[in-house]
């Protein structure tokens, strides 16, 4: 997210200072799985995704990076009669606002995705222009656009506080000195609520830990399966490399900062992979491991100007689909910055709406 602002702002002739404690992309894009989609609940996420997808086929003529960008497609399974009613409202929204997305019944999806289990699927929905993305390679390829632009980009610096002249920002206190600013942007990812204490406001975002595995090559393995999705149990896998990786979520995971493997859940997700995929049964783990979604109570952004501090906004919260919207959020957060329209409204993701109410949740989480 801070390096695809950067880039934004710069190319708007702007000189931002991108602020990393450790190196870029070491925390939750270096793990994630990588997917971008325009299959969301709501309008300003599908157009988001649609923007996302945009950006990214536009990426190495104006950035000089390929994105490493996959249409491989995603597949939503419903398995529940309440799913197969929200999945055909969604459909029809994305539809309406021009998402090229298909229907499918059983039968279809067992031709899609040899050896899955469909007998309990009702429907599904596919968008076969989603897929995936390399979050090293737009991490980098965004940070290296940006220094050519102007911006600065600096590893490895600690920022230790923010200085408040009345309620405006007006520097930032690093391990490495103090920097004058009349503006900071908070996109710290799960680290966000600490950061915002440091101008006293209170950013409600919270790291859950999600697990990721990387399956060896086996029989029956389906080698051009799009990003598949059971969204009964939130289990999904794509092809990564000559393997395959998965994942799904733990409903009991606590809330906190946590990178360690938890051996005791692995069992139920390839479980679950086992019943979904058989062939999984007899595969062997390459490798897993455990990364960060930066959550907020209703599953979208905090994006905007924040509450009662003029010269801070806020770029988090993104509840796991921060690197598919880092593209098309960096873009239009910078045009607000900057006093001009963006290219989508952020309107909705506004901090401001925890007070007023107004919120819309997003159902499609994975």
């Amino acid at each position: 997210m801070g390096c695809s602002l950067a880039y934004h702002l710069a190319v708007r002739g702007r000189k931002p200072l991108l602020l990393e404690r450790g190196r870029l992309g070491g925390g939750s894009t270096g793990r994630c799985a990588g997917g971008v989609r325009q299959q969301f609940s709501t309008a300003i996420n599908i157009r988001l995704g649609q923007r996302a997808i945009e950006l990214l086929q536009q990426f190495e003529a104006t950035t000089g990076t390929d994105p490493q960008y996959q249409p491989i497609g995603y597949l939503l399974l419903a398995t529940a009669s309440a799913q197969a009613e929200a999945l055909a409202r969604d459909v029809a929204l994305q539809r309406h606002l021009q998402v090229p997305v298909e229907v499918l019944g059983a039968a279809e999806v067992s031709q899609l995705v040899p050896g899955l289990l469909t007998e309990d699927v009702i429907s599904a929905s596919l968008c076969a222009s989603d897929g995936l993305a390399g979050p090293n390679e737009v991490t980098t390829g965004y940070a290296g656009a940006a220094r050519r632009h102007g911006a600065k980009v600096e590893e490895g610096i600690d920022v230790t506080g923010i200085d408040l002249n009345g309620e405006r920002v007006v520097g930032v206190r690093t391990n490495r000195g103090p920097v004058s600013t009349p503006e900071v942007v908070i996109c710290a990812g799960p680290q966000s609520r600490q950061v915002g204490a440091m101008a006293s406001i209170k950013v409600p975002v919270d790291p859950l830990k999600r697990h990721v595995l990387l399956i060896e090559p086996f029989a029956g393995q389906p080698i051009r399966s799009p990003m598949t999705i059971d969204l009964a149990t939130g289990f999904y896998f794509h092809p990564e490399g000559d393997g395959l990786l998965m994942g799904m979520g733990d409903p009991a995971q606590p809330i906190g900062e946590d990178f360690t493997v938890d051996w005791d859940f692995l069992p139920k997700v390839v479980e679950e992979g086992s019943r979904r995929l058989p062939a999984l049964a007899q595969a062997a783990l390459r490798t897993v491991w455990a990364g960060l979604y930066e959550m907020t109570p209703d599953r979208q952004p905090l994006v905007g100007g924040a509450p009662d501090r003029p010269g801070v906004w806020l770029a988090c919260g993104f509840s796991g689909h921060g690197f598919m919207m880092a593209p098309p959020v960096g873009e239009s957060l910078a045009a607000v910055i900057c006093g001009k329209s963006p290219q989508v409204d952020l309107g909705p993701f506004s901090p401001l709406r925890f007070v007023s109410g107004i919120l819309a949740p997003e159902s499609v989480f994975i």
